[in-house]
């Protein structure tokens, strides 16, 4: 499918024409302002996928760290913008070197190969009880009831979070998501963003102490004793990472599974060719993934004045490299607009690229892999139920509202 409508003018990204569909205007920024300023962004949105690239492979001149030394305002007295600061400024994704560069090496050493394959007998079980409950019911929302939990479960198990407990942290999960996803509404989202994060930090604090108590093999206890060099993770290091792989782990996950579905029920000739074919699930992935990219944007600052495209940048401006617009950019993938599970070769960026390349991305892709072949294996019938899907008002995460399917094995 090619793109069936066009713009005449860069988009407003709070309309919701630009929400159901942002692919028009990221083409008329591509071929018509590459480096667009945005007043409603008040940011640099970037658009072409050799520009994107740029971005994620220069962290010397952009930088990840929205928290510290940049931007005024998060040096304010205000309670709810220095908690979330000092939580968030923590996060491996919203550090530079030589600072990440130390928090990766300790934390990767947590999140193996054989941390993964330890787990796939949990994500299979998981997958077949959520699919068993659908089945027996012939209808379900499918974001609520097997994109969610299943995510959530297995990066809870990963972790060592009782998953009795996802319940609380789900909901302080999605008090965060506002600001954490760049919602578009015009609201102030730092108090409920802090009351979400604080009650999340309170239980990884409880749970560390745990932890060093009665360690176990979960990621918690082995980022406790990561060491190199004589070097280890810090408690606050230890527990913003915690909240960090506990949401970024079931968030982009979930939105994975339930924009790559839609893109193949609104595509019947792909997804009857995966069904006949079913051995091209791994290229049918990464294509969901460059096609409706669980994150579209992420968020830099520039760390130096230059000029770029015939735009004067200037230090301690914000930039949106736009992921999902690079990549549908006809000079790097061709027909772009068209999903074609069959892509070779298939150089998206949705784990980004260079020294942020999400540390997640190897359990995306087994959890997608096993828990579409199991769905797809299972259900013969898949169809849509109700309205039109709805999508969430943000702009880091492409994420349903709901997803309503009608299902028969």
């Amino acid at each position: 499918m090619e793109r069936s409508r066009t713009v005449d003018g860069p988009p407003d990204f709070r309309e919701k024409s630009t929400l159901d569909d942002p692919y028009p205007g990221y083409a008329w920024l591509r071929e018509n302002d590459p480096v667009h300023w945005s007043e409603t962004l008040r940011a640099w949105v970037v658009t072409r996928y050799d520009d994107v690239l740029e971005v994620f492979d220069r962290p010397a001149r952009f930088s990840s760290d929205r928290f510290r030394k940049i931007d005024p305002k998060y040096a304010s007295g205000r309670p709810a913008v220095r908690d979330v600061a000092e939580v968030l400024g923590d996060w491996l994704v919203f550090r530079d070197p030589p600072d990440h560069t130390r928090l990766r090496a300790l934390v990767q050493k947590s999140f193996t190969t054989r941390q993964l394959e330890r787990t796939r007998p949990r994500i299979e079980e998981t997958i077949d009880s959520l699919l068993d409950a659908v089945e027996e019911r012939g209808e379900c929302d499918f974001i609520r009831d097997f994109a969610f939990p299943l995510p959530a479960f297995v990066i809870a198990v990963l972790l060592g979070v009782p998953t009795a407990d996802l319940e609380p942290l789900k909901r302080w999960s999605d008090e965060m998501s506002a600001y954490v996803g760049g919602s578009l509404e015009p609201i102030d989202n730092f108090e409920r963003t802090r009351a979400g994060l604080l009650a999340m930090v309170a239980y990884f604090r409880d749970l560390i102490a745990e932890k060093r108590r009665r360690p176990d093999d979960a990621l918690i206890s082995t980022m406790l004793a990561a060491e190199q060099g004589g070097d280890t993770l810090t408690e606050e290091e230890v527990l913003s990472n915690c909240v960090l792989l506990l949401f970024a782990g079931h968030e982009t996950t979930t939105n994975l599974f339930g924009n790559g579905l839609l893109a193949l029920l609104d595509r019947p000739d792909q997804l009857d060719l995966l069904r006949r074919e079913p051995a091209r699930m791994t290229s049918a992935i990464e294509e969901l993934l460059r096609f409706e990219a669980p994150v579209p944007a992420t968020n830099k600052v520039a760390l130096e004045d230059f000029a770029w495209h015939g735009a004067n940048v200037h230090r301690g401006d914000k930039l949106l490299p736009f992921i999902s617009a690079a990549n549908r950019d006809p000079l790097k993938f061709e027909v772009p607009d068209r999903l074609d599970i069959t892509r070779s070769p298939n150089r998206h960026l949705a784990f980004t690229y260079g020294i942020h390349f999400c540390l997640g991305a190897p359990l995306a892709r087994l959890e997608a892999r096993l828990g579409f072949d199991a769905l797809l294996g299972r259900f013969r019938h898949i169809e849509l139920a109700g309205g039109p899907p709805a999508w969430k008002p943000l702009l880091f995460f492409r994420a349903l509202e709901r997803l309503p399917l009608r299902v028969a094995v």
